[in-house]
């Protein structure tokens, strides 16, 4: 980025990375111009190490109820198939978030879908004998 902007192709740019096992982020914004206002750059990063004003919530181990998803990913095996589906969810009743794995073929195909956004869409988690939490979408709350 450094050298197309150099180059005078573009005055703006932006660069994302990501770290560790996909587990850290990095952006740099650059610019081949100054600061419109005049000011110096910060020499040191203005923001606080620990963020104090937004409220976290709690996470249940064990969940069970209508919940919601608030984000989710799928992992995929090396044929292109899917996998497996972790569901970052929030349970209807209290609020807590909690950590889920896809219950059933259809619900994991329908994290899948390209069709339909699963983030907000309402469900409900289930702990399994095996201690995991299981998530299944609301058609499909028959199979939980």
């Amino acid at each position: 980025m450094v050298r197309q902007l150099r180059q005078g192709k573009g005055r703006n740019g932006l660069v994302l990375a990501n770290g560790g096992v996909v587990t850290y982020q990095a952006v740099v914004c650059l610019s081949s111009s100054p600061r419109r206002d005049g000011l110096p750059y910060p020499i040191a990063n203005p923001l606080p190490p620990v963020v104090t004003d937004v409220q976290v919530p709690e996470v249940d181990e064990k969940a069970e109820g209508d919940s919601f998803i608030e984000t989710y990913t799928v992992e995929f095996n090396r044929d292109g198939s899917p996998l497996r589906g972790h569901v970052v969810g929030r349970l209807k009743s209290n609020g807590h978030r909690f950590l889920a794995n896809h219950a059933d073929e259809n619900t994991l195909s329908q994290l899948c879908s390209q069709d339909v956004e699963p983030i907000g869409r309402d469900g409900r988690v289930k702990t399994a004998s095996d201690g995991r939490n299981l998530f299944a979408f609301v058609g499909d709350l028959a199979r939980l």
